[in-house]
């Protein structure tokens, strides 16, 4: 079994030959990867024998004195190509393909106006809200739809709608303003590749969206971040309907423990995420220089060698 057969074979919830598993690095985790490893290149997707990889696409960049809510990039036909050319090989090698994370409508907005006012405009001026959320809808469709034309297997998209304790916003909220964007984005990644699969990035706690995610057509959660959600009680209520993807703590985990204790801590995690499939291993958070280089050898190894008995 290779990796794409053993990806896809988890996110339809059939049990694989063994988890499939990725991790991302931030840059200065990649020159520590370099350094460690002596690699002379900085794939450390290759290295690790990950099963998912990740393709970007390349945008023009963004003028310096232009506002970022004014910026509307839209992906060349070339770009597109070539996005589409990388993923195409990686498909030949035998892996899925996943494409780079675009932050979603929510946090586009924060970006746009600041997270106070975003989370106030629908009782100050929902007129304006409705308006901007309307222009970032479709800058999000244009972006992620490119990643549906190069042909990816997963298209990454989501928002940050957690805190460590609770959502951001009441389930209302979200299901008033955001809800039927997301179902908008969906249905037109879907109009252009009908086999996608999507993939949700949410950090935090987001226990209480998960009906409205599986019933969007949502296929993975991604970080299910174990310090703010009960990740077995995920797995029994909803583990039939959605794939997880994370649920490695990096806090709790992977930045505090010995890597004898991490080897231990993730086999639990397997143990309790796999049965059946369902689940691609994964921090929950990109791996920081806080992170004991001996404990990212100690999650490969983890992985690799299974769950519990």
């Amino acid at each position: 079994m290779n990796s794409r057969e053993r990806v896809l074979l988890a996110i339809r919830r059939r049990k694989p030959d063994r988890v499939p598993f990725n991790m991302r690095f931030t840059d200065a985790v990649v020159k520590r990867f370099r350094a460690e490893t002596g690699a002379a290149d900085d794939d450390y997707e290759a290295y690790f024998h990950h099963d998912l990889r990740r393709v970007g696409l390349r945008l023009p960049p963004k003028p310096k004195e232009l506002p970022r809510s004014e910026w509307f990039p839209e992906p060349a036909a070339d770009a597109i190509a070539e996005c589409a050319a990388k993923a195409g090989q990686l498909r030949e090698q035998g892996f899925a393909v996943f494409s780079a994370y675009v932050c979603g409508v929510f946090e586009e907005a924060k970006e746009w106006v600041g997270d106070e006012t975003v989370l106030t405009l629908p009782f100050e001026d929902p007129d304006r809200l409705e308006a901007m959320l309307e222009r970032i809808t479709r800058l999000k469709m244009t972006l992620y739809g490119a990643y549906a034309r190069a042909g990816v297997d997963i298209v990454h998209i989501g928002d940050d709608l957690g805190t460590q304790n609770s959502l951001i916003m009441s389930p209302e909220q979200y299901r008033r303003w955001y809800r039927p964007r997301h179902r908008r984005i969906i249905e037109h990644l879907r109009g252009i590749k009908p086999d996608v699969l999507i993939a949700f990035h949410c950090c935090g706690h987001v226990t209480p969206l998960l009906p409205d995610l599986i019933e969007l057509g949502v296929d993975i959660l991604e970080a299910v971040q174990p310090e703010t959600m009960d990740i077995g009680e995920l797995k029994r209520q909803y583990g039939r309907d959605i794939t997880f993807w994370g649920g490695v703590g990096n806090q709790s985990v992977l930045a505090r423990l010995k890597p004898d204790e991490v080897v231990a801590s993730v086999r639990r995690t397997l143990a309790l995420m796999s049965p059946g499939g369902g689940y691609l291993a994964s921090p929950c958070h990109t791996i920081t220089e806080d992170i004991p280089w001996e404990n990212v050898l100690a999650f490969v190894k983890a992985v690799r060698e299974g769950a519990e008995s």
